[in-house]
């Protein structure tokens, strides 16, 4: 695509994660043109124009306003997603949304239906089943390395993160890690979908959910005092059509701990690092030896091997960079909808992603076990992971 046939889109919201996203734009150029950025805090919207030389619109009115503007890219608080998202479809625009899409599930259902009622598509984040870790796992489990999938783990563990130095996380252009709306959101609601979009990318939707959450450390050290604190930790199981079951925890108590593994009868895949899309896939045997037993108990696994890559990752992350390609979800709606095709990332799949991650912050709203109402369509895997 020339840079005149791309999708335009608009960023509205300059926070913390609006760094990440546009420095991975020019990995999508002829795909993507950026119009112009938005930001209800005049300064926040000047320092990042100050960072990156976009175009600045004076409102968000303005923002929704560009006819050059296919797809708005919602980066605002959590709290503020289903607003903002809202606007956009009544003005006529595709909506790529950071996680969650919304707070509740009927929020979720609200959005996805008023989208459709106006012929608008959503997208949402995160999109790291796109990423070349995940197409790679997901293959070798379709290709049968580990004979039939049965069991899953995923550690979403940030470690005491209120302890931490947070304070010195800062941003390309100067955005301080927003603590308080971590706290506040839920390290579920954050961090949940990271696995969640792997396990049901792979293996469906989701068909019941058992849940427990807690607030095991109220007092985070917050000035002012937190006004709603959400809880720290949840642990759930979930129940997948093809007999799959696995176990999600989520927490910033627990050391931190990202280990993705999916274990079949004939073995089991790790990734270490779910939101690095360069990070190795590893193959493991079960141990039937008596020595490779004892090796397995005291070093934690034995005799791995690497999985190939289905394709080299196209950038290089970390020291400061982006280990995963945050606008690849933008880039999977604006050719979905360019291609007249279904969105990887889409927004029934969105809703299911958000009722399930509201059963495991908040089970006491639900019947235990939940029986999921949501569900999706199946999702092809990326066109180079075939």
């Amino acid at each position: 695509m020339t840079a005149s046939t791309a999708t335009g889109i608009a960023i509205v919201g300059c926070g913390y994660v609006a760094d990440s996203y546009r420095h991975c734009l020019p990995l999508h150029a002829g795909v993507l043109e950026l119009r112009g950025v938005w930001d209800r805090d005049p300064q926040r919207l000047a320092a990042y124009r100050g960072c990156w030389g976009d175009n600045a619109y004076s409102s968000l009115d303005e923002a929704l306003g560009d006819e050059r503007v296919q797809i708005v890219v919602n980066l605002t608080d959590p709290e503020n997603h289903a607003a903002v998202t809202l606007a956009a479809i009544a003005a006529g625009k595709h909506v790529y949304t950071e996680k969650p899409l919304a707070m509740t599930i009927a929020q979720a259902i609200d959005l996805r239906d008023r989208a459709r009622a106006a012929g608008m598509r959503i997208g949402a984040a995160p999109c790291n089943l796109l990423g070349e870790a995940s197409q790679t796992l997901w293959k070798a489990v379709r290709d049968g390395k580990i004979g039939r999938p049965v069991l899953a783990y995923a550690e979403l563990d940030d470690g005491m993160v209120h302890r931490a130095n947070y304070q010195t996380w800062v941003s390309r252009s100067g955005r301080v890690w927003p603590a308080r709306g971590e706290f506040e959101t839920g390290c579920t609601f954050e961090h949940a979908g990271y696995a969640l979009t792997v396990l049901c990318g792979m293996f469906g939707p989701v068909r019941r959910v058992t849940s427990f959450a807690a607030l095991l450390i109220p007092d985070k050290k917050a000035e002012p005092p937190l006004a709603h604190p959400a809880p720290d930790f949840s642990v759930g199981m979930l129940e997948f059509d093809n007999g799959v079951v696995a176990r999600l925890t989520n927490s910033i108590v627990a050391p931190y701990e990202h280990r993705f593994r999916v274990v079949g009868e004939d073995g089991a895949l790790d990734i270490r690092e779910p939101w690095d899309y360069s990070c190795p896939v590893v193959l493991r045997r079960p141990s039937e030896g008596r020595i490779s037993r004892i090796l397995e108990r005291r070093f934690g696994g034995f005799g791995g091997s690497r999985v190939p890559h289905v394709r080299p990752t196209p950038f290089k992350g970390g020291r400061g960079k982006p280990t995963m390609d945050f606008m690849r979800g933008v880039a999977e709606l604006a050719t979905a909808v360019r291609d007249k095709r279904p969105c990887r990332l889409d927004e029934d799949f969105a809703v299911h992603i958000t009722e399930v991650t509201e059963v495991l912050q908040y089970p006491e709203r639900f019947a235990r076990p939940h029986p999921v109402q949501s569900s999706f369509a199946a999702i092809a895997p990326m066109d180079w992971a075939q």
